[in-house]
């Protein structure tokens, strides 16, 4: 039940190279990049995912057979959110080892780019069980980030984030709830724009009370989420659609039923009129 970003969304890791070997990005780099992530954005707008894992592995043979590394980078990433969301393990874990050795062999395991991919990865194997390995890529990320960016970043919100659930996963709830509030900490700088993420950290403390026997807890971080679900200043775009949907059945689990029906009707027209509306053009 508990919730990530990274189940959806990516953070930017789309970078290719500049002419002295230097990141440069995305809008700088290779427009191929821009365009797999637009078709991919477009079919998990749909809610097709099965379409836009088949998009992925197509491009990904095209990088391959061109010889683009960073193209294949980029498109790994995505494949390691797409595969949580489908849960499908092996290949979850395929893209993660492929797409660190590809880091590795170029050198860029030190770039901000490099640091994404390492919390990618390491989200994705906490996903599939692997708590206890994705901690020392998590602290690899932490460190490349603590010297390429500014602490109030919202890199360092997902990342703290993600690295709560994995201690959360091995069962040291203190130092998961101290991650926690440090993503919050970060995200309320953030405000407007972060409000969604605000919720869904909100309710991630919420499962983690209940698992640590501080039920006392657990109404007033739902309460918190809830008001960002509500908050006029979040678009109900098809990453909010993605985030009920998700976030539906926990609320539930709580007792929140009106709540959970509410989120879940609210998913389904959003992607149900982005399914119109692409067939206005496909037509």
């Amino acid at each position: 039940m508990t919730l990530e970003r990274g189940d959806w969304e990516e953070p930017a890791c789309c970078f290719t190279l500049g002419p002295r070997g230097e990141e440069v990005r995305l809008e700088e780099g290779k427009p191929k990049a821009s365009q797999v992530i637009e078709e991919l954005d477009r079919l998990l707008g749909m809610d097709k995912t099965q379409e836009a894992a088949a998009c992925l592995e197509a491009r990904l043979l095209e990088a391959e057979t061109a010889g683009d590394w960073a193209l294949q980078v980029t498109i790994l990433n995505e494949m390691m959110g797409l595969y949580r969301s489908t849960g499908e393990r092996e290949k979850g874990l395929w893209s993660v080892k492929k797409g660190l050795a590809l880091l590795g062999e170029h050198g860029l395991t030190q770039t901000v780019s490099g640091g994404t991919t390492y919390m990618n990865a390491a989200t994705t194997m906490k996903a599939f069980g692997k708590a206890r390995e994705a901690i020392p890529c998590y602290e690899h990320a932490f460190r490349v980030y603590g010297r390429n960016l500014s602490p109030g970043d919202y890199r360092f919100g997902s990342l703290f984030n993600n690295m709560a659930l994995a201690y959360e996963d091995e069962g040291d709830y203190k130092r998961a709830e101290a991650y926690y509030k440090r993503a919050l900490a970060i995200m309320e700088g953030l405000r407007p724009g972060s409000i969604l993420e605000l919720a869904l950290t909100w309710i991630n403390l919420a499962v983690l009370y209940e698992k640590w026997g501080q039920e006392e807890e657990i109404d007033r971080c739902l309460a918190q989420a809830a008001e960002g679900f509500h908050s006029n200043e979040v678009a109900h775009d098809a990453y909010y659609a993605f985030n009920c949907r998700k976030s539906a059945a926990t609320f539930g689990h709580f007792g929140y039923f009106r709540l959970d029906r509410e989120l879940t009707e609210e998913a389904e027209r959003i992607y149900a009129a982005a399914r119109r509306e692409s067939g206005k053009y496909e037509g």
